[in-house]
């Protein structure tokens, strides 16, 4: 099955509504994605419905459950997951990339390039200087990176297998990802 078909029924079985040109941004994506993951290692996962479901569909299922909202940050984004289609799919909010890996926040400057919502920055959270609406988690440990985020963020949104500690965020909400029964999206405000 083709990325672009199979991308298709995850919107459609999700529910999410994209453009055509949001359509077109996420297969570009992809497709720079594929190209530099021969190079380097940006995702272990290869095989392309783990690819579709797992960052595509998980990004898609943490846009669709999120309120609307003017800022986010993600956290370790890696090849941009899920902050790259959230930020297609929502193009009026600012979206920063926080990567600490120099390579992985080249990948990204290239895949973002003329995105005037994407900003890329490559360092570590506890160095990042901004604050945000929302922080998304996904292939970092919680534990290490909540306690960085305590008074520049007010709520947080971890896919992950789970539930996180109490702490600076609490209240947590788990929402069980379509796509299996262990992993869940999580959900919790600032205390």
């Amino acid at each position: 099955m083709k990325f672009e078909s199979a991308l298709r029924a995850v919107l459609e079985e999700l529910g999410v509504e994209a453009s055509g040109g949001q359509f077109d941004r996420l297969c570009e994506h992809q497709r720079l994605l594929e190209f530099w993951n021969r190079r380097m290692n940006l995702t272990a996962i290869h095989e392309q419905k783990a690819i579709i479901r797992r960052h595509y569909g998980e990004s898609l299922f943490l846009h669709r459950e999120l309120p609307a909202t003017e800022t986010l940050v993600d956290v370790g984004s890696g090849p941009g997951f899920p902050g790259i289609p959230v930020a297609v799919l929502r193009p009026r909010a600012s979206v920063t990339l926080v990567e600490a890996n120099r390579k992985k926040a080249a990948f990204l400057r290239e895949a973002t390039r003329g995105w005037p919502n994407v900003r890329v920055e490559d360092c570590r959270i506890a160095d990042w200087s901004g604050t945000a609406d929302w922080a998304l988690l996904r292939a970092v440990s919680p534990v290490s990176v909540i306690p960085d985020l305590a008074g520049r963020v007010a709520n947080v949104a971890i896919l992950g297998t789970e539930r996180p500690d109490e702490g600076p965020f609490g209240r947590w909400k788990g929402f069980q990802l379509p796509w299996g029964k262990r992993r869940r999206l999580w959900i919790g405000a600032a205390r």
